[in-house]
Formats: C-alpha cells, structure tokens, sequence
C-alpha cells in the first residue's frame, strides 16, 4: 500500500468483530483519519496494557508501509474517543513511541510518522554471506571480544516489570519540550563562542543545583555533561585504567560497570553489602586503583548508604591511593531516609569523581547526565568528552540549563518522586495481597523491589514461568559478580502504571506458584 487510505475507503467493507473496541467501530470520524489507525483494536481483558496494544499496531502499520513517512496521526483526543479508551493512554502510547523513533510530535504539525522509522527487527530471517573462497574469515580484535563476551544489560520492554525503564509519560513535555524546540529552532549551526556559552551554563546551572541537593562543592568547570551513568562509567575507566588495574566494585551491581572496566583489562573485586551498601572494610584483594559504589540509593536493593559508611569508604580510598566513583544515578528517587551528603562533599584530597543521571527523572526520551571530576582531571576527560562526543547535544544542554536555572526541575523531581513512591506503596500492597508467603525487599529508593526465592534452581525456573505469563522479570543473580550472591527476582515496576500493578502480580504470583512447583518436582 503505497498511499493511506482514510475512513470513507473502510465504508466498503465494515468489519464484524464486535469482541474488542477498535477505531472501525466508531460512527463518526473525521475523513483524514487513516485507515491503518481505524484497523487497531484494543482488548480491554488482555494483560498487556492498552497504551502497548496501541503501540504494536502503531509499530506494524508503520513497519507494514499502511503508515508511510511523514503521515499524520489523529490528535490524542480524537484517537482516544474512536478507541473509546482515556485519553492518557493514548498520550502515554504516543510517548513511547516519540522515545522509541517512530513518531514525531509538534505543535503546529501535530504528530507524524517520522521520516526514517526504524525498521522491523528480524533476527530470524537474516542470511549470512557465505566467506569468499581462498580469504580467511576477519576476526574481532581482543578488546571488542572483553566487551561482547559480557553478559548484557536486559532490554528494557513495555513488559511489565523491566528492570531500569523510568515511565516515558513523566517526562515533562509542556516545559522542557518546548524549551528544547526553541533551543534547537535557535542554535547556529556552527559558533564556537556560542557553544562554549551554552555549554558554560549547562555546567553553572548543574553545579548549583548539586550544592543545594546533594552537598556537591565543585567548580562549574569540574562538570562533564555525559549521556548518563553509562557513558560516564565508560569514559572513566578509558581515562584512569590501564590493564591489571584493580576495581573494587559494589555487589550486586548493573551489567554495564563490570563489562566497562574488565573491557578496559581491570581485575575486579567485588565489595560485598548489606543493609546499609557497600562495606569497604569486607574486600579482600589488592590495593585498587578505583572503587566503585552507589552512595543514595543502590541497585537492586534501593539501600541508601549511611555518613560513616561513606566515611570508611573514604578512608579505604585514602590507605590505597584510590579514587571514587560515586554513582547516584538514583539519588532524586530516595523515598525515605534523611539526606545525606555526598561523598564527594566530604572528600578534601580530590579522589572523588560524582555521577548523576537526570534519564531517571525526565523519562528514556532524554539521555543526559554529568560526571564531576577532581580538578587535575578536568583537561583529561573533557579532551575524552569531546573526542568520543559523551554528552548531549549543545541545545539539549541549553534547554536543560534553563529548567534547571527556573527551578522546574526540582519542582518536577518533587512530583516524579511522589508518583513513584506511591506506586512503590501500591506494588507493596498487592505484593502482601497476592503472595504473603513471598519475602521481598524494602527499598528506600530506586524504581526496583526485589523477590528472595531460595536457590538457583527455583530462580530458573520462576523467571522461565514468568517470561511465559509475558513478565519481563530479571534473575538477581546474574547483577553479581562473585560466587557468594542471592536470588530471587528484580521487577522494575518505573513503567508499571498503577492500574496494571495489581493485574501484573497476580501474573505474577501465578508464576511463581509454577516455578516453584516445578523446581520442587526436579
């Protein structure tokens, strides 16, 4: 189909399946409404959610060429009254999909296909060329072989419960949407004095924010604008490792850090920890060059890392010669427990390098961040910054420096933080409802609760029954990296709206009652 068809072309063939709401259903709309848009249909009694259903039949009639580049979708309310669904699920819907690259939303425009959409991932139909006679095969250096013989991080899905995937209908689109449009209608293509400027303000706006939230004390020219904890994590290790260097790094913890420095030829030790984080005093292994933690709110368990404990890190970094990584990508979402400070505001010998991630807050659709570095290491990574271009583009960073210098940010922290706590509570709640005889954890923070199950074999066979009930579960012990490790399951419940909470743990519930059963059995 190379043209859309509109509605009057669906009067020749009216369609009978009266089981689910669809858009082909509604007696009036308007003449441009596209065909493609009137053939999705939504099942109010199925477990995926309803804003997922519309984005699987968004996603194919752009995949199948119904939706060409460029068309124009309905408005979200005139969407929303021919599916008969709220108007929200069709804001979120529409989110996901301006995140995921299919849609691109305007104002004057509205929302259009763009003009490249990814294309369909398919795996299975790929054809590997044949090698040509008499030419042996091209081999991966060593170093990218360290890199993809990691384990990788699990893909955040629309799911229920997928690990690290913030909910994309909190991000602030009346604000920091319109800020970005008007800095990039704006920025010049080319003007070293006015990217120095802008970029100026990223890091004065950034470094105020950090000395009144988080105790930070560093110079505007100390912060390193990044993708998020990600690419600081990489850049650090490309910066300060060099092979046979020693990383003490917190266990459990987030694919990426250990694939980063064991890519960089780091030997890794795992800190153990408890209720109160990471325990320095508990590493055994050579004097590190680096060591890793995460001081407000760590992953998986959401532990906040209390002042003494911070101060032992400090001082095992001192005895060693270390420096510190202090990952607080989850910092803004601490739900309980007084502020502590930084540890970088406790250091007076400059071993302190600070991460903070504002992906968490503003949703997946902006990857930005900032890495703060002691002062003899400013050159090094914002020469690495540049080079391998870290950070977000100039006027994302202009827009980013004006919400943050407007106070909108903590404003909308301060309304994130709220939403996400309640649905903690909620999660809690259905969690004690479903499955009383399940111990789980207390988070103080984060967007993860974790599951205890008691031993491999049940861990195995819980998360293959809960991929089966179409749960995007993770097993906890795979976030170790030493043998001494729990299990149990890690459910991210940051894109689990609070109407679908109670529906995905009974899925979930009915799952582990499987697994469990299962496992027993063998």
């Amino acid at each position: 189909m190379t043209q859309v068809q509109t509605i009057e072309e669906l009067s020749m063939s009216r369609m009978t399946d009266r089981t689910s709401a669809s858009v082909g259903e509604a007696s009036a709309l308007p003449l441009s409404f596209p065909l493609a848009m009137a053939k999705i249909e939504v099942h109010p009694d199925s477990p995926v959610p309803l804003y997922e259903q519309i984005c699987k039949g968004v996603r194919a009639a752009i995949w199948s060429g119904d939706l060409p580049p460029h068309t124009r979708l309905p408005t979200t309310r005139e969407f929303a009254q021919a599916l008969r669904v709220a108007r929200n699920t069709v804001v979120e819907a529409y989110t996901r999909l301006v995140a995921e690259g299919y849609l691109v939303s305007n104002t004057r425009r509205g929302t259009r296909v763009v003009g490249d959409p990814p294309v369909r991932p398919n795996f299975d139909d790929a054809v590997q060329p044949a090698p040509l006679a008499g030419i042996s095969a091209i081999e991966i250096g060593f170093h990218a072989r360290r890199v993809l013989d990691a384990p990788s991080m699990p893909t955040a899905s629309g799911k229920p419960f997928a690990i690290d995937a913030p909910d994309p209908s909190f991000y602030p689109r009346n604000q920091l949407g319109r800020l970005i449009a008007e800095e990039f209608r704006r920025a010049p293509a080319s003007d070293q004095r006015h990217a120095a400027a802008e970029e100026r303000r990223f890091q004065v706006a950034v470094a105020t924010y950090l000395r009144h939230a988080r105790g930070v004390n560093c110079d505007p020219a100390q912060v390193i604008a990044v993708n998020g904890a990600r690419s600081a994590v990489d850049m650090a290790a490309r910066v300060l490792i060099d092979p046979g260097h020693t990383v003490q790094i917190e266990d459990p913890c987030q694919h990426y850090v250990g694939a980063a420095f064991r890519a960089a030829g780091a030997r890794l030790d795992p800190i153990p920890t408890d209720s109160d984080g990471a325990n320095p005093q508990r590493v055994l292994g050579p004097p590190p060059r680096l060591i890793f933690v995460q001081s407000s709110v760590n992953f998986p368990f959401g532990a906040q890392m209390p002042e003494n404990r911070r101060r032992a890190v400090l001082d095992s970094a001192r005895m060693s010669g270390a420096a510190i990584f202090e990952c607080d990508s989850y910092g803004e979402l601490l739900y309980s427990g007084g502020r502590v400070s930084a540890i970088q505001g406790m250091d007076n010998e400059g071993r302190v390098l600070y991460c903070g991630s504002l992906n968490r807050t503003l949703g997946p659709g902006i990857r930005a961040g900032f890495l703060v570095v002691p002062p003899p290491l400013v050159e090094a990574f914002s020469e690495m910054a540049r080079r391998i271009d870290y950070g977000p583009e100039l006027y994302v960073q202009a827009a980013l420096a004006t919400f943050l210098e407007q106070n909108d940010y903590a404003l909308h922290v301060k309304r994130v933080r709220a939403q996400y706590s309640a649905r903690l509570q909620m999660l809690r709640d259905a969690l004690r409802t479903f499955m009383p005889n399940v111990r789980f954890s207390e988070p103080k923070g984060g967007l993860h609760i974790v599951i205890y199950l008691s031993g491999a074999g049940c861990e195995a066979s819980v998360c293959a029954a809960a991929t089966a009930q179409g749960l995007s579960v993770s097993p906890l012990s795979q976030f170790y990296l030493s043998s001494s490790r729990s299990y149990g399951l890690v459910l991210g419940f940051g894109s689990v709206s609070e109407r679908m909470i109670e529906p995905a743990v009974k899925r979930l519930a009915s799952a582990v009652q499987s697994g469990l059963s299962e496992a027993s059995a063998a």
